[in-house]
């Protein structure tokens, strides 16, 4: 019994110290963010109306995976991005607002709800942002497979890959297809394809 009561102990300790751990890593995070990931008003407030209403709201792409993107994007010199996962139009504004004022953002998702619900109005309201996306309703393996038969291979120079998991291999390989030499795929939540591969 003596040497239950202690591993009962050593185990509630770990918890202890771990949670103590992700306190500080939460507040380092926390400051790090603050002084590192810049938002633009839009993108903020389609974040941060989502978060506070969409019961899902753990499907959206934080800050800084937003900023890593753009960062991607200006470094890379890219005109043209593909968003797949729109959900409520978080991502594809991030990429128009890293894109050049001829810029081009195709997101696609099988639903509209969460971006009517959440996001549209506010797109529509920033023209800047508006002109440079098209979002697209359907599976997203057959837009991307339309590009390729299109002739689109090698012409496209972003792609952010957040839609449902199972497909992630499949987007990345037609998104290799239609990525120029040089561009960037971007791979949320890749945690997840253990259990997916």
């Amino acid at each position: 019994m003596e040497q239950k009561d202690a591993e009962t102990a050593g185990i509630d300790a770990l918890n202890r110290r771990a949670s103590e751990d992700d306190r500080v890593d939460n507040t380092l995070l926390e400051m790090s963010d603050g002084l590192s990931v810049k938002q633009d008003p839009l993108l903020k407030r389609i974040l941060d109306d989502t978060i506070d209403n969409h019961p899902q709201s753990f499907m959206i792409g934080p800050p800084e995976v937003h900023q890593l993107g753009q960062n991607m994007i200006r470094l890379i010199k890219a005109k043209r991005a593909l968003d797949i996962g729109t959900f409520t139009g978080a991502s594809a504004v991030a990429w128009s607002l890293a894109l050049p004022s001829d810029g081009q953002v195709i997101s696609i998702d099988v639903s509209h709800e969460a971006l009517k619900q959440f996001g549209e109005q506010a797109i529509k309201a920033r023209e800047d942002v508006a002109r440079k996306i098209t979002f697209k309703l359907g599976p997203a393996l057959e837009t991307l497979n339309g590009l390729l038969a299109n002739g689109e291979a090698g012409t496209w120079d972003f792609a952010f890959i957040d839609a449902d998991k199972e497909n992630y291999l499949n987007y990345y390989e037609i998104c290799v297809q239609l990525l120029r030499p040089g561009g960037v795929i971007l791979v949320d939540n890749v945690g997840f394809l253990i259990t997916v591969l």
